[in-house]
Order: C-alpha cells, then structure tokens, then sequence
C-alpha cells in the first residue's frame, strides 16, 4: 500500500452532475445545482470513504444525514443552520463534523470544493 495524495485539482477533468432531492436533502434554492465528486479511497472493510467533490452555489434543506461526514472546506463559504437556529459560516481552512441524523440547513454563499471522509460509506457518497 502507498500513500494517497488528495489533489483537489483531479476534480477539474470530472464532469458535473445535476443535484437531485433524495430523501434526506432537499434542494430550497439553486438554478440548475451542479456537484462533482471524485472518490479517492474507500476502506478495505467499504465503511469509510474519502472524496474530493465540488458544488454549484445552492441552499439544502437536510433531514437525517444519513451518515457521519467529516468536511475540510478548500474554497468558498457555506453556512449551516441547525435545528435549533443557530447557525456559523464556514470557508476555506475551516473543519467540520456533521454526525449522522444532523437535521439543518446547509446554505452556500458560494460555490465551494471541500475533501470529505464518511461512515459508513453510502450509495449516494460515490456517484
């Protein structure tokens, strides 16, 4: 096994998908939303993944994140708002952890490319 180098710009030669509702995210504001993500490391055991991934400006609306993620932010701003009303902005060099069954809203105040590592791995993680 060797090291594995996270380059974000891999994700410049992966095509944008369109973002689509699923069950546990809604999409509130976006003009035709875009993503692209580029899975570089799924474990052995295929329960944690590590992603590279990039998002158009969009506003979501989250219910019961269906898994733990743990969010670098590389470029751009979002700003998260929790069940409760509170809410901070995060950018670029800002961590953060968002635990499975997080309900919120996730507002980007522009487009942003974030590495992600997720638990377990899910369907939706490595389109």
């Amino acid at each position: 096994m060797n090291i594995i180098h996270l380059d974000p710009s891999q994700l410049d030669n992966v095509e944008m998908f369109a973002i689509q509702d699923l069950p546990f995210m809604k999409v509130m504001v976006g003009d035709n939303p875009e993503a692209n993500n580029l899975p570089i490391f799924v474990s052995s055991d295929n329960k944690v993944s590590v992603d590279i991934s990039s998002y158009t400006q969009i506003t979501l609306k989250l219910t019961d994140w269906p898994v733990d993620e743990y969010m670098y932010f590389l470029e751009g701003q979002v700003e998260i708002t929790n069940k409760d009303g509170s809410s901070r902005v995060y950018g670029p060099g800002d961590s953060i952890v968002m635990p499975r069954g997080f309900t919120g809203t996730w507002k980007q105040l522009s487009p942003i490319r974030k590495i992600s590592v997720s638990y377990p791995v899910d369907q939706f993680m490595t389109e």
